[in-house]
């Protein structure tokens, strides 16, 4: 089970997992919203230049919310060894309930 849900979680075809190095500015449509990741990377276009870009990798939407508990669990995580656990959940519940124009 994963943390966000307590629906049992299942994988019906392979997914590959997706390394990334970056997030560009979140968009916003309606309720909604988009994370757009990406990989840097570099690249010669005309044979001998070199371009340091950021390549797409992936796009992720979902509602505010979800996106936030999303962050909320990616945060619990990455802290879990660095900070108690609650403080980490107590620091984050009170962002996750300020007003929505404050994040």
């Amino acid at each position: 089970m994963n943390a966000l849900t307590s629906a049992p979680t299942v994988e019906p075809f392979c997914i590959s997992d997706t390394f990334v190095t970056g997030a560009g500015p979140l968009t916003f449509m309606g309720d909604n919203l988009r994370l757009t990741l990406h990989v840097k990377q570099c690249s010669t276009y005309d044979g001998g230049t070199v371009v340091v870009e950021n390549a797409v990798v992936a796009k992720l939407v979902g509602s505010r919310t979800d996106m936030l508990q999303i962050a909320a669990a990616i945060l619990r995580g990455c802290n879990a060894r660095s900070m108690p656990i609650d403080k980490v959940v107590e620091s984050f519940m009170e962002f996750l309930e300020a007003p929505a124009e404050r994040h």
